[in-house]
């Protein structure tokens, strides 16, 4: 029988929505990969009888449970107490532990608080997992062949966790399940809608899923399946159908993608952002070795800086305004000329809600980019509320450059 898991999301934020969840998409996809599929989650509050009442329905059916939240030193966090209770377990102080929280706040030259002594209470016959990105630990605990895992909510600590703990306890205990074969194609400028019109499952091998994971302004497909050989054939026919859309396999995120393509060709990368604010340069550089390639940018958010800067001209933004080809192609070009980059891209646009006009609604972005002294431009109607305009047209700009040094270079 296939190996399943189950995730518990543990805190009142996620409910009352202050925090989005993402550590569930994370461990969904993880998970996947592993070849333990998560087959039911559940979002809790922060209560001891709903934790119990979580555990009591994931750990009798699911082979592998993880829970998320609840680990802190406040008062609310209670997720191991209602943990040990469920399971009949004294809770203990770990020295171990309290040595690892006390290093951590000596690094940060920082008074330990009495109240972090909580964090190194462990229930009985549970193993705390060490965190190098925090002071709670995580707990594995395993009976019958079913394994717990209690890990941290905040999204940087959890993952870190999961590389480096639950991966190989999985690998080592359930190595017979690791036979999933997952691929991921990554697609651009086609809606989720024109995608379903042009694929269809049944054509796929037998044995072989499909699923459609739609992003902020472009879609992933992934396919996956027990046979390796199927896979391929599905890969086959996905590119043949869709292929002029996809652009990348298995890759993480567009700014890795482009990092990749700048380093494979040896070029420098700068950036220019008026309505977005920063955020493509901040999606650039999340990405570990962005330095190799990425020299900086400007935030023109003020015409005054798009002249003063970036030597747009005044009879440019007179005539055709700041959000405009022209203006975009001039961003370009300034910004090239100032960081002395081989390649470079600029971003303008009305992200909202106010500044439109009748010639240009909310959500109108003009991009330009220069590959060396090749130059390209593009006008967007992005849709959406500000936050997701903003997020499609750093990511827009992402891609379209990408996709040039892929096709033309």
């Amino acid at each position: 029988m296939k190996l399943q898991s189950a995730v518990i999301c543990i805190g009142n934020e996620l409910l009352i929505g202050r925090t989005l969840n993402s550590n569930l998409a994370f461990l969904g996809a993880g998970m996947a990969e592993l070849g333990i599929p998560v087959a039911y989650s559940l979002t809790i509050r922060d209560d001891h009888d709903a934790i119990k009442k979580a555990l009591d329905e994931c750990w009798q059916r699911y082979d592998v449970v993880i829970s998320t939240g609840g680990l802190g030193p406040t008062q609310d966090d209670i997720t191991k107490a209602a943990i040990a209770e469920y399971f009949g377990k004294s809770m203990y102080f770990c020295e171990d532990v309290w040595e690892h929280i006390q290093r951590i706040f000596t690094r940060r030259d920082v008074a330990i608080p009495q109240s972090n002594r909580s964090q190194a209470m462990v229930p009985e016959d549970f193993s705390p997992l060490r965190n190098d990105r925090g002071t709670a630990p995580g707990l594995h605990y395993s009976r019958d062949g079913k394994h717990l895992f209690v890990l941290q909510g905040v999204p940087l600590e959890m993952r870190h966790m999961f590389e480096q703990h639950i991966k190989p306890i999985i690998k080592q205990a359930h190595h017979e399940a690791m036979g999933l074969v997952v691929c991921n194609l990554h697609t651009y400028g086609v809606a989720e809608s024109s995608l379903v019109e042009l694929l269809d499952p049944k054509e796929l091998p037998a044995g072989v899923s499909l699923a459609w994971l739609p992003q902020t302004g472009r879609v992933d497909l992934r396919i996956y399946g027990e046979d390796a050989a199927a896979i391929a054939i599905a890969e086959k026919y996905l590119i043949r159908k869709v292929g002029d859309y996809v652009w990348g396999r298995d890759e993480t995120l567009p700014a890795g993608y482009l990092l990749r393509l700048l380093k494979e060709r040896g070029l420098s990368l700068a950036a220019a952002e008026s309505c977005t604010g920063g955020l493509a340069q901040r999606f650039i550089t999340d990405i570990p070795g962005a330095s190799d390639v990425f020299l900086g940018g400007v935030v023109s958010y003020a015409n005054r800086v798009k002249a003063e800067l970036l030597g747009v001209d005044d009879s440019i933004l007179d005539t055709f305004g700041a959000v405009s080809e022209e203006c975009a192609r001039a961003m370009v070009r300034g910004l090239q000329k100032l960081l002395k980059a081989d390649v470079a891209f600029a971003i303008t646009g009305i992200a909202g809600p106010d500044g439109a006009t009748a010639e240009k609604p909310v959500g109108t972005v003009f991009f330009s980019w220069r590959i060396n002294d090749n130059e390209y431009a593009l006008r967007r109607l992005l849709t959406g509320d500000r936050e997701s305009i903003r997020h499609k047209a750093a990511e827009m700009a992402i891609l379209e450059l990408a996709n040039t040094l892929r096709d033309e270079y």
